[in-house]
């Protein structure tokens, strides 16, 4: 088998994660990693292992080097996901693109547009769908133990992003719930598997403050403390979203923890089903299923190294083969641009109902 050769472009945090993961996979070649800031370069390299990879400043450098690699892994700020993911697929090349496809509906159209017109594979880092516990969660449903899904929740509550500014712009971002909660917003539309319909949220600055000198820390990023001043994200919400089946979901989100979320269920989603019956994950780590019929329990526990790299994010590792898997068969991924796409309308109904005080229709954007 020939390996796959991937260019990195972009390592961050999410950047250096991927250099840690496909550096680990056996029918893949790291053949470059681009990124503007040598610290991040530095840093990533650390954890390649198996690779020698050609390094740019920029993701320019590349485009005239089309023969040297066949897929660009994007991991750059929102706000750069277009004109970097059309770059690649105008030369051709399969694109793993960062979650959100892009902070605005018209950035995301044209990148899928382009992707479905020349043919090549767009796969989202909707890590989630890859994850052993969601996938899991979604066969028992698809077996009928819950019936349908009327009702879900997200508990989203954590430390605040990364202190790096663009996070904290709402321009470059697409604002904290586009950033952030477009994965849990996956969830809810995969699991109840309805259309989406109409959206109502509320949210605001409680602690992180635009024009206060916001001091930021993050539980997991590579970054250093930093102060920042001007912040136009909030830094909670609850979110309602209503189906075209008639179910219902609700997401809460807190940004301000310190130093982490240390509540024993952690991440919390749940769903309640129209047999009475009850399933919850928690942490990422365990499913408990609540019969109605026998008022039996199941606990289901998982061990995340069986789909992420060293404690990584959740699936993370899976993501990465099932998008070399498209790569060689031409087969859809899991998490399309379209399945981008319907998380990002949420998403972006829910930011815009914060500003409006109102219901959001989602076909505003159709």
């Amino acid at each position: 088998m020939n390996k796959i050769r991937v260019a990195l472009i972009g390592v961050g945090d999410m950047g250096t994660g991927h250099a840690m993961g496909f550096d680990q996979i056996p029918h893949c070649e790291i053949a470059w990693i681009a990124d503007s800031n040598p610290a991040n370069v530095e840093r990533a390299l650390r954890y390649v292992r198996n690779n020698e990879p050609r390094i740019a400043a920029d993701y320019r450098e590349l485009l005239d080097q089309a023969d040297t690699f066949d897929a660009a892994v994007i991991s750059v700020p929102n706000y750069m996901h277009h004109e970097t993911a059309v770059a690649f697929i105008g030369r051709g090349k399969h694109v793993f693109l960062e979650k959100p496809v892009a902070p605005t509906l018209a950035e995301c159209d044209d990148i899928i547009r382009r992707a479905r017109e020349a043919g090549v594979v767009l796969q989202i880092g909707l890590t989630y769908r890859y994850s052993a516990i969601y996938r899991r969660m979604h066969q028992e449903l698809q077996a009928d133990r819950l019936g349908a899904v009327t009702m879900m929740w997200c508990k989203e509550f954590r430390d605040p992003f990364p202190p790096v500014d663009w996070f904290y712009d709402e321009k470059k971002s697409g604002g904290a719930l586009v950033e952030k909660d477009c994965h849990h917003f996956d969830i809810f539309n995969w699991m109840i598997g309805a259309k989406p319909v109409r959206v109502f949220a509320t949210g605001g600055q409680h602690v992180i403050k635009d024009g206060e000198a916001n001091v930021i820390t993050n539980s997991y990023t590579h970054y250093d403390t930093k102060v920042i001043r001007s912040t136009s994200i909030v830094d909670h919400a609850w979110v309602i979203v209503e189906y075209e089946n008639g179910s219902k979901a609700n997401l809460g989100l807190c940004m301000y923890l310190k130093p982490r979320n240390r509540m024993e269920e952690g991440l919390e989603i749940g769903l309640l089903g129209s047999n009475g019956g009850q399933m919850i994950a928690k942490r990422d780590r365990t499913i408990d299923i609540f019969a109605p019929e026998d008022l039996s329990k199941d606990r289901i526990d998982f061990e995340q190294a069986t789909d992420s790299v060293n404690g990584g994010h959740t699936g993370s590792q899976r993501q990465r083969y099932e998008f070399l898997h498209s790569v060689e068969s031409g087969d859809q991924p899991y998490a399309s641009g379209e399945v981008g796409r319907q998380s990002l309308l949420v998403a972006l109904a829910a930011e815009r109902s914060m500003k409006e005080g109102r219901y959001v229709y989602v076909d505003e954007w159709q």
